[in-house]
């Protein structure tokens, strides 16, 4: 931020989003508004399922300590399947995937911008075809 960045990227899955925060936190009031900022979160695969969007936003709104996203993302069309475990597998090493069409995870999504929690909702590493 002080080199002058605005756009932050981050995902729960990339483990960092709490000292993404602190720094935000620092930096925010100091250095820049948060208006001045365009922060990017990532809906990460385990929690595809309507009912784990909307804990899976507002924890990385908690770990990022603001009060809206101004993009959230499905991190991956294909789900996992969920818990806390971030990369599922069967006995046999293959990954446990979730039978949750990301369809039911958009419309969770949509939910979160009609509550104000998240700016805007879009996709990342869907082909066309998705």
């Amino acid at each position: 931020i002080d080199a002058g960045y605005r756009h932050i990227d981050c995902a729960a899955a990339y483990g960092n989003e709490k000292e993404v925060g602190d720094a935000l936190k620092e930096k925010i009031g100091t250095v820049c508004k948060r208006t001045d900022l365009f922060i990017v979160s990532k809906l990460w695969n385990t929690k595809h399922a309507a009912k784990d969007v909307r804990p899976a936003c507002m924890e990385t709104l908690k770990d990022l300590g603001l009060d809206y996203i101004d993009l959230y993302l499905i991190h991956w069309p294909i789900g996992f399947k969920a818990g806390d475990d971030k990369f599922p597998k069967n006995p046999d090493g293959s990954m446990l995937y979730s039978d949750t069409h990301y369809n039911e995870t958009w419309a969770a999504m949509e939910k979160l911008v009609e509550e104000g929690l998240v700016k805007h909702i879009g996709l990342s590493n869907f082909n066309s075809k998705q």
